[in-house]
């Protein structure tokens, strides 16, 4: 386990912490005998398994952390009305997963590539039963139907601009971003990813429903979900 002088190592940034790992604060730690099928015959490299180990201690210490571009990002924990914003979806959802079989996950993370280490934790993911993983962490973002993003303070842009990129990259064919802090309240809702983004974004007119695609097909009551 990590003590808190590693801890220690964080910067504030807009609300939340890049942690920076000092080498002197590296331990030696046996790696897992088995890695996930992303890792490689060979698994990671020592930093990389200083970086996931970390993750994986804070994860068990309740903190909200991601991987992006090899640094750790510990995020503030949702508010309620965040939370009541992501479960009035998800009920929405329910009928379509129920009738598919298919699985909604708040903790579970998407691999981004081209990093191995990186991964985000969306406010909800949809996939089938059979999405592959990267590892027992964290799946491959082709393999998933649906990531969520529900904007807040401080998370906005990265919410809008940033991952999108970060998702597209990965794979997820399909990202919705509920934007509570719009005047008036929206979603975007980002389809057709490739290398540098997605192709095809869409926002509904105040008062529409959104309608998501196949293997969807259900329409989105936004005003039922931002009341």
């Amino acid at each position: 386990m990590w003590g808190e002088g590693t801890l220690m190592a964080m910067t504030e940034v807009r609300k939340k912490r890049i942690i920076h790992i000092p080498v002197a604060a590296r331990v030696a730690r046996k790696p897992p005998k088995v890695w996930g099928p992303g890792w490689g015959p060979d698994g990671p490299t020592p930093e990389q398994a200083d970086t996931e180990q970390l993750w994986i201690d804070l994860r068990l210490r309740g903190r909200r952390a991601e991987i992006v571009d090899g640094r750790i990002i510990v995020s503030p924990w949702a508010k309620r009305r965040h939370s009541r914003i992501v479960d009035r979806l998800y009920l929405q959802l329910h009928d379509v997963r129920v009738a598919n079989g298919w699985e909604c996950h708040q903790n579970w993370a998407v691999h981004i590539p081209p990093l191995r280490g990186d991964k985000r934790i969306p406010d909800l993911l949809v996939t089938t039963a059979t999405c592959p993983e990267f590892d027992e962490n964290q799946g491959y973002g082709y393999g998933a139907l649906l990531a969520v993003e529900v904007t807040s303070e401080g998370s906005r842009h990265e919410d809008l601009s940033i991952k999108p990129k970060e998702y597209a990259r990965a794979g997820v064919p399909l990202l919705l971003v509920l934007d509570d802090l719009a005047a008036p309240r929206t979603a975007v809702l980002f389809q057709d990813p490739g290398e540098h983004g997605y192709q095809k974004r869409i926002s509904p007119l105040p008062g529409e429903a959104l309608l998501l695609p196949d293997p969807f097909g259900v329409k989105i009551d936004l005003d039922a979900i931002f009341s």
